[in-house]
């Protein structure tokens, strides 16, 4: 199995059961559609992040770019917030 299919395959399966975690654990209305919405829009960014990495060298690019930017804002944000 190539490392596409793979990412792919670990979204059908995190998916579903996240959204059965946040369905059956004990949240509210509030905090279920929050944790509901947020992961949607994660996977949507992960799935294109993995279709951008093996589209071309420039898409490798782009997605390394990302992956730094994400590190140094979440450093950022843990520093302010401690």
């Amino acid at each position: 199995m190539d490392n596409k299919k793979l990412h792919l395959l670990i979204i059908l399966i995190s998916y579903p059961i996240t959204v059965l975690h946040f369905i059956f654990g004990d949240y509210t209305i509030e905090k279920l559609i929050s944790g509901i919405s947020f992961f949607l829009i994660v996977t949507v960014i992960y799935v294109g992040v993995v279709y951008l990495f093996f589209k071309n060298d420039i898409g490798r690019k782009l997605v390394m770019c990302l992956l730094i930017l994400i590190g140094i804002i979440s450093i950022l944000l843990a520093i302010t917030t401690a």
